[in-house]
């Protein structure tokens, strides 16, 4: 029965372009309605259109149609609100586009490369916006996310005493706000671990240098197991160190195209199941 229900399973995860559309496809429906606040009228017409499309005229998401709708939606988030808009909003347009030249042209070839250039260049830039920035380098930023709680959430959850430190330092820098600038108030935030300020900064470069391993990995040798593990080791950093769900949701996405290895698909289907239903709950960044 086991070797029955995997090789079922095996047979699903050997279609990876299929597998992964219709992860993009879902999560793209997921962050239409998430984001339905911003421009509502607009996006619940269009909305409206590509379910209306799909159902009763397309029946097929591999019609470019539905597609191009998503990407109006998407430019026009960037255009009314451009400044705001998260980092994986970007991504989002350029794998739509890249689905979209697929749909058209059925190149799978052509289509997987602009993934895996696309992905790349995402997690290469990524460690060199990080490496010029002085803060992030010296571990001021990670100092700072962490004794406020807005990083490492799934673990300051479990433990009180880094709770009851979080809190501090932000009542702390509540008050600070709140006093006049001419007085050069400052403020000392208590660690929620010995050595922060060490480990921040250790913590920081080994960011960078994974993130451009995982880049440069990515467009040598796309197809290697240890590029695929280094990659899952990057998104679960991530999801350990913040919710970015949306982001986490699109490479796991990404991941599944590039993979040839059934298991590593398996590992990029969990994850990004995990994050799209995260970020269906609101938990978290969507």
């Amino acid at each position: 029965m086991k070797i029955f229900y995997w090789k079922s399973a095996r047979a699903s995860l050997s279609d990876k372009n299929m597998l992964g559309l219709t992860l993009f496809f879902l999560f793209s429906l997921t962050y239409v309605i998430t984001t339905g606040v911003d421009h509502r009228k607009i996006k619940l017409f269009l909305f409206c259109l590509v379910l209306t499309i799909a159902l009763l005229v397309v029946k097929n998401i591999k019609q470019p149609i539905l597609w191009f709708l998503f990407l109006i939606i998407l430019i026009n988030d960037l255009i009314c609100d451009y400044l705001v808009r998260a980092n994986h909003h970007f991504l989002m347009v350029y794998m739509t586009i890249s689905v979209i030249i697929f749909l058209s042209n059925s190149k799978t070839v052509d289509f997987l490369r602009n993934i895996q250039l696309v992905t790349a260049i995402i997690l290469f830039f990524s460690g060199i916006h990080k490496l010029i920035s002085p803060q992030f380098i010296s571990g001021d930023f990670y100092y700072y996310m962490i004794n406020t709680g807005s990083f490492f959430k799934p673990i300051l959850y479990f433990n009180h005493e880094m709770n009851d430190i979080v809190l501090n330092n932000k009542n702390l820098i509540s008050e600070l706000g709140k006093e006049d600038p001419i007085n050069s108030t400052t403020i000392t935030l208590q660690n929620v671990i010995p050595n922060l300020d060490i480990i921040s900064r250790a913590f920081a470069w080994f960011t960078i240098i994974i993130e451009l391993i995982v880049g440069i990995a990515i467009v040598w040798k796309p197809k290697s197991v240890m590029t695929h593990l280094l990659f899952i080791m990057l998104v679960v950093g991530i999801f350990f160190t913040r919710l970015e769900n949306g982001f986490l949701t699109l490479l796991a996405i990404c991941g599944i195209w590039l993979s040839e290895n059934h298991k590593i698909t398996a590992v990029y289907l969990f994850l990004a199941i995990i994050s799209m239903a995260f970020v269906i709950t609101e938990i978290g960044f969507h």
